[in-house]
């Protein structure tokens, strides 16, 4: 069978650096067993193409929209690829997925993955059906930077090897400051220095290691991500940029110490800072007498290890095949040929067990509520179907500006995340018709799927004024902003 296409969009250079397109690099070395990768970008360097070409099937040097297909799922990273960028990719592709660390503009991709932690649902501007995958537990990194390095005993005493990477072309050459740092340490006898391709300061650095020749300094330009991870594996200590190069080593290395070199790091130094996993270079002999102690070491490593598991590459591959779930699935209006279907499934035992009124309902009764509910134009009825199998049903019942929102999901499908993809579906199919009803819906407090799913989905608990009853929790779908009809149409 033909593989499905991901097409990874991002732009880098010489200029503007290359953590975008590196980024998405280690995202496709995930999924190209599974998927053909293709590679849009603008144009750009030999060196970045060959790098491409290395995890990708294929590069292409012109606008996605040329070469977008309607079954292909997309991945954006960067800072020029706006919300009206999104809706055009949206409604072209089968899924959109933005990688994004800033969280400044509103989301209409269907998921958002942002590997900094600190980050709250509420910090995002999105469409109730975006779905965020935030942290440290969705790190993407390159494959040989996914297994945790399990050492907890690190050399931090006595004679220490440094590593520095500050990534890019580091045109402000804190690779420079990081040398300096190590090199008046009086500990540290081995240096790592390691340099992008485009670094324009290497005789500064000649320079502090022919000053210091008692120390072992070994500069390292282009290097391949199997020796970087060597490398980080055998040091103690590291200074880094607070970039995904920061992430990487605090996966596989030592003790960790960050500056802040681009205003776009805020996020991911303000966690590394805050959560003890990284100090500020500043600090640095300071923080290696305090480690010397075997019980601070140890703790420092057991912290490392609670957000850094090596499961982040597991993680992100679960994202794309909850994505594949919703191949070849529809969502259409209930019809009179649905009645014995509905009648299954209203009289399985957990559909009565969670329902208002849980004793059994007969085929009689059934057959004339169905009919009555199909020709009541207050009522809308859904069914969802994969492959023509019917998974579900959601209905809604409206009253005024506002619909209350049933639904149930065939038990042979449940427990597959079915539930909330019918929920979204059924939503953007009643809300394409009815655009200012308000969704609400009642459900009872033991049944803790469904308050879960719709926690997933962001509606919000409300207090309810016309019921009075005890053991429900009543919600409203409160962050809903896009009612296009083209992009509902791809959810």
């Amino acid at each position: 069978m033909k593989k499905k296409r991901v097409l990874f969009r991002a732009d880098g250079s010489k200029s503007k650096g290359y953590g975008h397109v590196i980024r998405l690099l280690s995202l496709a070395t995930l999924l190209k067993n599974r998927y053909e990768c293709v590679f849009v970008i603008q144009k750009t360097d030999d060196f970045l193409k060959k790098q491409i070409l290395k995890v990708c099937d294929k590069i292409v040097e012109i606008s996605i929209t040329q070469n977008m297909k309607a079954d292909d799922i997309v991945v954006i990273d960067g800072y020029d690829f706006n919300t009206d960028y999104q809706v055009i990719m949206k409604n072209s592709c089968f899924k959109l997925i933005c990688v994004d660390d800033l969280h400044q503009i509103h989301f209409v991709a269907d998921a958002v993955i942002n590997h900094s932690e600190g980050i709250k649902r509420s910090d995002y501007s999105k469409e109730y059906y975006t779905k965020l995958y935030l942290g440290s537990k969705y790190a993407i990194l390159r494959s040989s930077f996914l297994k945790q390095n399990k050492k907890k005993s690190a050399k931090v005493g006595s004679e220490q090897i440094a590593f520095i990477s500050m990534g890019g072309s580091d045109e402000k050459n804190f690779t420079k400051k990081a040398l300096e740092l190590c090199v008046k340490n009086g500990t540290i006898q081995t240096i790592h220095v390691v340099v992008g391709s485009f670094y324009k300061h290497n005789t500064t650095l000649d320079k502090i290691k022919v000053n210091n020749q008692h120390l072992n300094i070994i500069i390292y330009s282009g290097l391949s991500e199997k020796k970087m991870a060597e490398l980080m594996k055998s040091s103690s200590l590291a200074i880094c940029s607070a970039s995904t190069v920061s992430y990487e080593y605090a996966s596989v290395g030592g003790v960790l110490f960050v500056w802040l070199t681009a205003t776009n790091q805020k996020n991911i130094y303000s966690f590394l800072i805050k959560s003890k996993l990284a100090f500020s270079a500043s600090r640095l002999n300071e923080m290696l007498i305090k480690l010397s102690s075997p019980k601070q070491r140890m703790n420092y490593f057991m912290n490392k290890q609670t957000y850094f598991s090596g499961n982040s590459g597991d993680n992100l591959s679960r994202i794309f095949s909850r994505i594949e779930n919703e191949r070849d699935v529809d969502i259409r209006k209930a019809e009179l040929s649905d009645v014995l279907t509905y009648f299954k499934w209203v009289n399985e035992p957990e559909v009565r067990n969670n329902s208002v009124n849980s004793a059994p309902i007969s085929l009689k009764e059934h057959k004339h509520w169905f009919l009555k509910k199909l020709n009541d134009r207050h009522s809308s009825l859904f069914v969802l179907r994969k492959n023509k199998l019917k998974l579900g049903q959601a209905r809604f019942d409206r009253e005024g500006d506002s619909a209350m929102i049933d639904y149930s999901v065939d038990q042979k499908y449940r427990g597959k995340g079915y539930g909330e993809l019918l929920l979204r579906k059924s939503i953007a199919a009643y809300t394409q018709q009815y655009p200012c009803v308000k969704i609400k819906a009642k459900v009872k407090t033991s049944n803790l799927a469904s308050n879960e799913v719709f926690n997933k989905l962001e509606f919000v608990r409300y207090s309810s004024k016309n019921e009075k009853k005890t053991g429900y929790n009543y919600y409203r779908l409160a962050n809903m902003r896009l009612n296009n009809n083209q992009t509902a149409r791809h959810l």
